[in-house]
C-alpha cells in the first residue's frame, strides 16, 4: 500500500509538472503571437506614414516645376507674340506703300485716258430746248397756254381767228383811254402809220395743221419697262440715310452714277430704249409710281430702294 501511495504521489507530481510547464509553453506560443500582430501594425502604420509623405513631397515637386515651366512659356509667348507683332506691322506698312504705288500710277494712267462725252447729255438738252422753243413759238400764236403733259385738244376754227384779235381787242380799249390824235398818213420821217383797222386786216391767221410741239400723254403709257419676277418678295420699310441713292432721285442723276445706273438697269429692264423715255428722265421715280401706279407699284419701288440705297451719291 505504501509503495501504491508513493506512486500515486509521483504520478500526481508528474501530472503537475506537465501540466505547468505545458501552461507555460501555451503561455510563450500566445506572447509570441500578440508580439508579431505588433510588429506587422507599426510596420503597416509606418509604410503609410512613408507613403503619404512621399506622394506630397512628389506632388510639391511636380507643382513648383509646373509653376517655374509655366512662367517660362509665358514669358516665351509674350516674346514671340511681340516679335510676330512688330513682323506684322512691317508687313502691312509694306504691302500699304506698295498699294498705294499701285493706286498712284492707276490713277495717272486714268488721267491720260480720260475723256467725256457728253454727246448724249447734249443730245437731250438740245430736245428739250427744241420743245420748249417749240411752246413757245406755240404761246405766242395763241395756240398754247402752258405747257403740260396732257394731250392738247385740237384747235377750232373760231378759236383761231378770234385769238389773234385778242391783243388788238386790249389795244382799242387802251386807246379809248388816250387823247384823240389827229390820224397823218406820214410820219415825220415819211413812214406811213397803220391803224388798228389796218393791223387787223394785215393780220395773218394762223396755218391750220401747222407743225406744233407733240405733246405726249405719258399717263396713258403702261409699257415703260419689262417688269421683272416679283414673286416671294416681301415688302419691308426700307431706311434711307443721307448721301444715297433711292427713288427720290430723278432717272437722269441716277444714270449719271454707272453703279445706281446698273442697279436700276436689272429693276426696270429697257426703261431707257423707250421711245417716250426723254419725256420722264427728269422725273422722279416716285413721281412715276403716282404718274404710272400699276407698272411702278409698291414691290418694284422697295426693289428699287433696298438696291439704290447701298450706293453713296
Amino acid at each position: 500500500m505504501k509503495r501504491y501511495s508513493k506512486y500515486v504521489q509521483k504520478y500526481k507530481v508528474v501530472l503537475l509538472v506537465f501540466l505547468i510547464l505545458f501552461a507555460m509553453a501555451i503561455g510563450g506560443g500566445i506572447r509570441t503571437a500578440l508580439a508579431d500582430q505588433d510588429i506587422a501594425l507599426m510596420m503597416s502604420n509606418w509604410f503609410n506614414k512613408k507613403k503619404e509623405a512621399s506622394v506630397a513631397d512628389i506632388e510639391q515637386a511636380i507643382t513648383k516645376e509646373k509653376q517655374i515651366l509655366l512662367d517660362d512659356l509665358e514669358a516665351s509667348l509674350s516674346s514671340e507674340m511681340q516679335k510676330a507683332a512688330d513682323q506684322l506691322v512691317s508687313f502691312a506698312n509694306l504691302e500699304k506703300q506698295n498699294r498705294i504705288v499701285s493706286l498712284n500710277e492707276y490713277a495717272e494712267s486714268l488721267k491720260s485716258q480720260m475723256k467725256i462725252d457728253n454727246s448724249e447729255q447734249e443730245k437731250v438738252i438740245r430736245n428739250n430746248l427744241d420743245a420748249i422753243i417749240a411752246h413757245a413759238k406755240a404761246q405766242m400764236n395763241g395756240q398754247a397756254n402752258e405747257l403740260t403733259l396732257l394731250p392738247i385738244p385740237p384747235v377750232t376754227e373760231e378759236i383761231e381767228k378770234e385769238a389773234p384779235n385778242v391783243p388788238l381787242e386790249n389795244e382799242e380799249e387802251q386807246g379809248k383811254g388816250e387823247p384823240e390824235e389827229r390820224p397823218n398818213n406820214t410820219d415825220q420821217e415819211g413812214e406811213k402809220k397803220t391803224t388798228p383797222k389796218d393791223d387787223k386786216e394785215n393780220t395773218v391767221d394762223p396755218v391750220v395743221g401747222a407743225d406744233q410741239p407733240k405733246v405726249v400723254d405719258i399717263y396713258s403709257i403702261t409699257d415703260w419697262f419689262n417688269p421683272p419676277n416679283i414673286q416671294g418678295v416681301l415688302v419691308e420699310e426700307v431706311e434711307i440715310p443721307n448721301g444715297v441713292f433711292s427713288i427720290n432721285n430723278s432717272f437722269s442723276d441716277i444714270l449719271m452714277n454707272p453703279q445706281a445706273a446698273d442697279s436700276m438697269r436689272s429693276i426696270l429692264r429697257g426703261i431707257e430704249k423707250h421711245p417716250q423715255f426723254a419725256e420722264i428722265q427728269y422725273k422722279s421715280i416716285d413721281e412715276m409710281s403716282r404718274i404710272c401706279p400699276a407698272l411702278f407699284n409698291e414691290t418694284i419701288l422697295y426693289m428699287l430702294n433696298k438696291s439704290l440705297v447701298q450706293i453713296k451719291i
